[in-house]
């Protein structure tokens, strides 16, 4: 019997919901997604899961009453699984983020610094990843330094002797620490100035890793860059992978998928939308 997944989200739907569609075309074994642009309890009903935008999960988070201890901490969810009769909220993003940088980037040297890119839930997820790996310092970085404090201050709460700073984006290129890892979190336009700043990629160690996963730029100019500059580059279609693979794993049908499969499908769909938001 095929899985019921949703996604709750107003607009245009997300990059893994669109691929999903995508791939349900090339099995019919595989879940078909659903979207709905508000959040009810009364569609859960017959779903295995469901899918939150950020803006959606924020208007929710305040009313829920259990919080596994990620969710607390991180103070955010993009994913409904249920367990026996109840749904609990997860972070399906934290688990393929980590999953990538476990798989292929295992020999990053975590006693330097790592540098991420962004703001909001994004750049939460992705710092306390870091925190996981071992990093112990962690520099956070945006367009937004009001809010970049704000998210120290989140995660300095369930990381304790790990030191969140704040850079803001114009000193990026001028100051003397060089990272081990960089992550982007952010959507970067072919002309913006942030795309620029960070191409310089000046700020890193040689042999470090830059990892692009905002799904918003599966055609990553970024990561180009990156591996201009002679950076172990990862990619938007390595984030998307291992969310797919993470979703199968959890709706226990991972035997539907052949990795060999998904990496095909991945260029297929990158090929036909170079502007995948």
């Amino acid at each position: 019997m095929n899985k019921k997944i949703l996604e709750f989200r107003e607009g245009e739907s997300s990059t893994l919901f669109r691929f999903l569609q995508f791939i349900a075309k090339k099995n019919p074994d595989f879940p078909v997604p659903e979207q709905h642009p508000t959040f009810s309890e009364e569609l859960l009903a017959g779903a295995d899961a469901a899918f939150f935008s950020f803006e959606q999960s924020r208007a929710l988070y305040p009313s829920l009453q259990v919080l596994p201890t990620q969710v607390r901490l991180l103070e955010c969810f993009d994913m409904y699984l249920p367990e026996g009769a109840k749904w609990y909220p997860r972070l399906l993003s934290y688990e393929a983020l980590h999953k990538v940088l476990v798989e292929q980037a295992r020999d990053v040297d975590i006693r330097m610094p790592a540098f991420v890119v962004g703001e909001g839930e994004c750049l939460r997820i992705a710092a306390a990843v870091c925190t996981e790996l071992g990093f112990a310092e962690i520099y956070l970085m945006g367009e937004n330094i009001t809010q970049l404090y704000r998210e120290a201050r989140i995660l300095s709460r369930g990381n304790l002797g790990i030191k969140f700073k704040v850079l803001p984006m114009e000193e990026l290129t001028i100051q003397p620490i060089n990272a081990s890892l960089i992550i982007n979190t952010v959507q970067l336009d072919s002309e913006s100035e942030l795309l620029t700043d960070l191409s310089y990629f000046n700020f890193m160690t040689t042999g470090g890793y830059a990892f692009d996963l905002h799904l918003g730029n599966l055609q990553s100019e970024l990561m180009d860059e990156a591996k201009q500059a002679e950076l172990k580059a990862l990619f938007p279609k390595d984030m998307l992978q291992a969310l797919v693979e993470t979703v199968f794993e959890k709706l226990k049908q991972s035997h539907l998928l052949k990795p060999s499969d998904l990496a095909n499908w991945i260029e297929e769909f990158k090929n036909e939308n170079s502007s995948s938001v």
